[in-house]
């Protein structure tokens, strides 16, 4: 299946608790134009929190990391389903320094969903892509926000809006996604560009959606072909075995002596290996030596 990866900005920071808090997933369209299903995904989320739950006995309700990096940033100290908005709200205790302090500083922008598809269907209402989710993990990203994107800071019961870090380099025209939905509308002229960006913006979207489910068949499709080879590879290792032991057999005896078919002088009707036998013991020692003699010329032996 293919990989999940949801971004929500965060919504407040407690500074004395070091508590994080932010959606971590909603029934919207996401930048890759997808909607999430909450119905659906709310099961996996109380599976997902409630094993955290069980294998911290009590301490976890989930993993967060950073960057969905190795670095284990906190974890989910509680869990919220709100079935009227359709949205999961999470808080999180970031116990890494170095992670906090990119909090703090406002470098971390929001959570972000890790995880896989369960599923996926096309919504007939928006023609979108919707999707069931079954989360792995939480973590704190850096993507970029708007210039005016903000988020509360909480200190000793004051409230402080902060505005999010923003990078030197995070122009509209050095981002990718906004690099894509400004080239139609230069490209369309003043009359119309701006209309017909969000069509175009919906077309990617599709067109991504559409792209990733082919990239799903085919995980499948190699997941089932390994599987296969998966199951013949014993039966082709034994018989791989059996020919190695049937090419290290010596010659059987009756073909050695199916030179002795023929008479000694090299003529006559062929004879059983049997009946060879007792021709070469009726013989005299000397008889016998110049058959075999004969024998070995007739037939050399290659060792």
């Amino acid at each position: 299946m293919t990989p999940l990866d949801l971004f929500l900005p965060l919504a407040k920071v407690d500074l004395d608790q070091r508590i994080v808090t932010g959606v971590a997933t909603a029934e919207q369209p996401d930048r890759a134009g997808e909607i999430c299903d909450y119905s659906s995904s709310k099961p996996y989320f109380e599976k997902w929190s409630s094993e955290a739950l069980a294998a911290s006995r009590g301490k976890s309700l989930g993993a967060v990391r950073a960057m969905h990096g190795k670095v284990a940033a906190g974890k989910v100290t509680d869990i919220a389903f709100d079935d009227d908005a359709r949205r999961v709200v999470v808080a999180a205790k970031i116990v890494d320094d170095d992670e906090w302090e990119k909090v703090v500083e406002g470098v971390y922008t929001g959570f972000s969903q890790g995880g896989r598809y369960v599923k996926r269907w096309s919504d007939p209402e928006t023609g979108l892509t919707r999707y069931t989710a079954e989360p792995q993990e939480i973590s704190l990203v850096d993507l970029p926000c708007l210039p005016d994107a903000t988020f509360d800071v909480v200190k000793d019961g004051m409230v402080e809006k902060r505005a999010f870090a923003r990078r030197a380099a995070d122009t509209p025209e050095s981002v990718p996604e906004a690099r894509e939905a400004i080239a139609p509308a230069a490209h369309a002229g003043p009359a119309h560009g701006a209309a017909d960006t969000p069509d175009a913006l919906a077309k990617a979207a599709s067109a991504l959606a559409e792209a990733a489910e082919k990239l799903e068949r085919a995980a499948d499709e190699n997941a089932r072909l390994r599987k296969a080879l998966d199951a013949v590879s014993p039966a082709l290792a034994e018989l791989h075995k059996r020919i190695a032991a049937l090419e290290a057999q010596p010659l059987p005896a009756k073909a050695a002596l199916r030179s002795l078919s023929k008479s000694a002088d090299g003529g006559g009707e062929p004879i059983s290996v049997d009946d060879a036998v007792r021709g070469l013991a009726a013989l005299t020692p000397e008889q016998r030596a110049l058959a075999l003699t004969k024998l070995s010329l007739a037939s050399p032996q290659r060792f």
